[in-house]
């Protein structure tokens, strides 16, 4: 509740300050803005940054084009996090019944994949990028 408070509070004065900016220069603020929140390990304020720079400026291509590769990254590293945590919980479960044991398998396995999947969607993107 309170990042989204900040967060509108952001966007607000964002709103009121920027009237002569370039979208470029504006988008590229809330891509900043978004690397901070990335840095600080806040992935879903980073994620909203990213959301309201797509949503503001459409037409900041170049910021867009920055943003998913930033996107890409907050993605690889919520999974990390996610599939450490994953890691650490099933290494406290003693003696689990084949079934729970299946099951745990399943879930590590689908988030390791889901590392997998972003980095090569983060390579994907960076052999793609264009500049506008």
């Amino acid at each position: 509740m309170k990042q989204s408070i900040v967060l509108l509070l952001c966007a607000a004065v964002f709103a009121a300050c920027g009237g002569g900016d370039n979208p470029e220069e504006q988008a590229g603020r809330y891509l900043n803005m978004s690397r901070a929140s990335f840095q600080a390990g806040k992935y879903v304020e980073a994620k909203a940054y990213i959301d309201s720079l797509r949503a503001k400026y459409p037409r900041a291509l170049n910021a867009r084009e920055a943003a998913i590769i930033l996107l890409d990254s907050i993605n690889i590293a919520q999974s990390k996090a996610e599939l450490r945590q994953m890691e650490e919980d099933m290494s406290k479960i003693v003696n689990p019944d084949k079934i729970a044991k299946d099951t745990l398998d399943f879930y590590h396995d689908e988030a390791v994949e889901k590392v997998r999947f972003f980095e090569r969607k983060l390579q994907h993107d960076i052999q793609n990028k264009k500049t506008h």
